[in-house]
């Protein structure tokens, strides 16, 4: 029985002593647990759907990330975080994690879901988040406590940058938060609303301003709120607003009226404006745009491909003259528009937009405001004073033809072609190469007819040449000719260009127009450039 007894207690030591090997493995202690914890600076109540959304811009916006690492030899068991901001969110889980084993780090991003009272916060203020982590079998006072201080802007307050200043290298990094401004275009605005049924009806005559999906309409849409705020004497308040240059740090944070605000107050900053525009146009369906220069920025839309704008500080105030018509600030915006993208072609960052559909469907969505009936009446008020303008009238599709004369000889002996309305022509847009006469391009910047003056006999001279100016400028060209007609792709750093064309003797050489496109827009595009190749005489 004896002999019996001691390997038999020997086993219930062996067995008690893993027991104990294996519950204490899950304790450790807060010295072998690192944490880090990475935070925001800031947080605007204007944008504080993206700051609870973590698939918003695949998670950037987060209020911290605590990075755990487990130093200890021991495994930790269920790995909680939870948060707390005083006056704001009680405490929350963030995550649990099941096991965390020996030397490893595990990443827990907060997406603070606030209510949506915040969107009334008028003035800024300074908060204190408390984080508490904690592991099975942990002792109270090996409770690892985090705390740090961060800013509650305004509601109105946008920050152009989450980049801190002294990091800040690159036009890339000041323009780091301008999805953002998607958080102001503010389409469910109850007084937004009423506002652009005003339009409607008043400015836009009720069933014909109903908006198709042809750009005549959208534009005479767009031209009908620029309408509605020069009727009401509204001002532009300001040149001073969007970053200038790396060392514009004080435009790197504005105040930014909402667009009720804008309305009712009858005066806004050119990115309020564009707010205001972009609010309106996603109400009627049609899909807004802000674009970005240094210093400005100013509203459009984009429909079928092609992209559109107007100048909203036509209106006039401070730093500019008189008031432009609506068809004006239309061709104004025209004309910015085609310099924002050959900039942008040429790699400019401080020429940008923001899609807002696009960012919408990212999960940058704008705040909840609730109706007012004080402003109500002050857009009755406004309202008022539309009275005794000039309607904005449907347009008349056009179809106009560019004629380029024959150099030395009559218009009459030109060679002429057909675009569709909207098009912008450029004379003899590229120094370098001498042998361009003009080029046409389309508003969405993609579709461009080019038309070549070559003292040459015939189209396969004629082509050498341009391949010769080309070859110069690092493009390559590959092409088929058939008769008169051209056919070929040219090749850059910025991709390959499709396109088709026409050569056509004249006195003293050959003229070659050709029309195309992007490859990766061109079967798209197909229609316009096939429409624009058979006007071609």
């Amino acid at each position: 029985m004896k002999k019996l007894a001691i390997p038999l207690a020997l086993s219930v030591i062996g067995i008690a002593l893993t027991a104990f090997s294996f519950i204490s493995s899950s304790k450790g202690s807060a010295e072998d647990v690192d944490i880090v914890i990475e935070k925001a600076e800031f947080i605007m109540p204007a944008a504080h759907h993206v700051y609870a959304n973590p698939d918003a811009l695949d998670g950037k916006y987060y209020l911290f990330k605590a990075k755990i690492t487990n130093n200890s030899s021991k495994t930790l068991e269920d790995v909680t975080v939870k948060y707390r901001i005083p006056n704001y969110i009680d405490w929350t889980e963030l995550t649990v994690s099941g096991e965390m084993f020996p030397g490893q780090t595990l990443a827990v991003p907060c997406y603070p879901k606030f209510d949506s009272d915040i969107t009334e916060k008028t003035t800024e203020s300074i908060e204190k988040v408390d984080i508490e982590i904690t592991w099975d079998g942990i002792e109270d006072d090996d409770i690892i406590e985090e705390d740090f201080d961060f800013r509650i802007t305004n509601r109105n307050e946008f920050v152009y940058t989450g980049v801190k200043k002294e990091e800040i290298l690159t036009y890339s990094d000041i323009y780091d938060n301008n999805p953002l401004v998607a958080c102001f275009v503010t389409t469910n605005d109850p007084i937004v609303k009423y506002y652009t049924q005003n339009i409607q009806e008043k400015i836009l005559k009720g069933e014909a301003a109903t908006v198709s999906r042809k750009p005549e309409d959208a534009v005479r849409f767009l031209k009908g709120i620029y309408e509605a705020t020069r009727r009401s004497h509204m001002v532009y308040s300001g040149t001073k607003g969007v970053p200038k240059s790396l060392d514009d740090v004080q435009s790197m944070v504005q105040q930014v009226r909402l667009p009720r605000e804008v309305i009712t107050g009858n005066t806004g900053l050119c990115i309020e404006l564009s707010c205001l525009y972009a609010s309106i146009l996603s109400g009627a369906g049609i899909d807004p745009i802000i674009y970005f220069s240094p210093g400005h920025a100013y509203p459009g839309f984009k429909m079928n491909g092609q992209y559109y704008a107007i100048e909203a500080t036509g209106i006039g105030g401070e730093g500019l003259g008189s008031i432009a018509s609506a068809e004006q600030a239309f061709m104004t915006g025209q004309k910015q528009l085609d310099t924002l993208f050959t900039m942008s072609r040429q790699g400019d960052p401080r020429f940008t937009f923001v899609d807002i559909n696009y960012a919408n469907a990212n999960g940058i969505t704008e705040m909840n405001l609730k109706d007012n009936d004080f402003m109500r009446k002050k857009v009755d008020d406004i309202v008022a004073s539309w009275s005794g303008g000039q309607d904005i009238q449907p347009n008349t599709p056009r179809n106009p033809s560019i004629r380029i004369p024959e150099p030395g000889l009559r218009t009459g002996n030109a060679l002429s072609f057909s675009i569709p309305t909207g098009w912008q022509t450029m004379m003899h847009p590229a120094p370098q190469i001498p042998i361009v006469t003009a080029q046409v391009v389309a508003p969405d910047q993609m579709t461009t007819v080019t038309i070549y003056d070559i003292p040459a006999s015939n189209a396969q001279q004629g082509m050498a040449t341009v391949n010769q100016y080309l070859s110069g400028l690092g493009m390559q060209v590959q092409y088929q000719i058939n008769g008169n007609a051209l056919a070929g792709q040219t090749y850059s750093a910025n991709g390959t260009f499709n396109w088709i064309g026409k050569a056509i003797r004249r006195q003293g050489g050959i003229r070659i127009v050709a029309v195309g496109a992007p490859d990766y827009m061109y079967n798209q595009n197909s229609g316009i450039i096939n429409q624009v190749y058979n006007s071609i005489r």
